[in-house]
């Protein structure tokens, strides 16, 4: 259930692209994932007898404000880097996180860091500086967007970590997906992109969007969870980026130099060694993307 999770994930990206290829602009794009997103995990949660409502008022408006803002922002700056970077190359970067959230754990949470984690770190920060030397100089805005997502995502995590402590995971998506769907109504609607899409492909799309990387993965990643332990989820979910890197080749035709080829594999690398230190100290679990 988790590998299909990360291959549902994967198909994010790839998914975007087609989007933007149909017409989509950025939040007339995330409004409709993340409202169609937030309608069926509220589903979901009712499904499972994890009615959002019955949570406490300070819980409810804390996972509200994850998604109103936190979320929003990562989801945004890695959307907006999707518009003109390799699908391949925008995931790759984004999967730093877990070597970000290692270096924001010590630095604000004093949490020990280990020699692996030192290892993965040097790994992390070398594969990317081969992915970034990669890109042309004329995508820089882009590239900003793609550094500034796993940014964003290592805040939400460890405020999540905090947030989430005690709570059902399907509700808290659906909580955190209705402030995500609400900023991104409100962003659309000042932009002048509040609009359904247009066509059979762009529904298609839209649909699609809203299912398979959105509530099939969560959804997946969920039932999996207690069945695997987190710590061996998270590693099992390492599998997202090749599948990214996979699908964009065969879907979209894109190919990394031979240098991002191998930034990326140390990327990987360093996301295995960080999870495996994990299967011996297990954590909380933010929920997932």
């Amino acid at each position: 259930m988790v590998l299909v999770s990360a291959a549902a994930f994967a198909a994010n990206s790839i998914l975007a692209k087609l989007a933007y290829a149909a017409g989509f602009h950025v939040f007339q794009l995330l409004a409709i994932r993340f409202v169609l997103g937030a309608l069926g995990m509220w589903g979901i949660a009712l499904l499972l007898g994890q009615n959002p409502l019955r949570f406490q008022r300070r819980r409810l408006l804390q996972l509200f404000a994850l998604g109103l803002f936190i979320y929003t922002g990562q989801s945004t700056a890695y959307f907006m880097a999707l518009q003109t970077l390799p699908a391949s190359l925008c995931v790759l970067i984004v999967y730093v996180y877990p070597s970000l959230t290692v270096i924001a754990g010590w630095l604000f949470f004093r949490r020990a860091i280990t020699r692996w984690q030192v290892v993965a770190l040097a790994a992390s920060f070398a594969g990317i500086a081969l992915l970034l030397g990669g890109a042309r100089f004329a995508l820089a805005w882009a590239l900003v967007f793609a550094v500034a997502a796993p940014v964003i995502y290592t805040t939400y995590i460890l405020l999540g970590e905090k947030v989430m402590a005690g709570m059902p995971a399907a509700g808290a998506s659906a909580v955190i997906f209705s402030g995500a769907a609400l900023a991104f109504c409100v962003l659309a609607t000042f932009t002048g992109e509040l609009a359904l899409p247009s066509g059979t492909r762009g529904w298609a799309v839209a649909i699609a969007i809203a299912i398979i990387p959105t509530m099939v993965a969560i959804s997946l990643f969920m039932a999996g969870l207690p069945r695997v332990g987190a710590s061996r989820a998270a590693l099992l979910s390492t599998i997202e980026p090749v599948v990214t890197v996979v699908l964009a080749a065969i879907v979209l035709g894109e190919r990394l130099s031979v240098v991002q080829a191998l930034g990326g594999l140390l990327v990987v690398v360093a996301v295995v060694v960080v999870q495996a230190a994990h299967l011996w100290r297990p954590e909380p679990q933010a929920v997932p993307r």
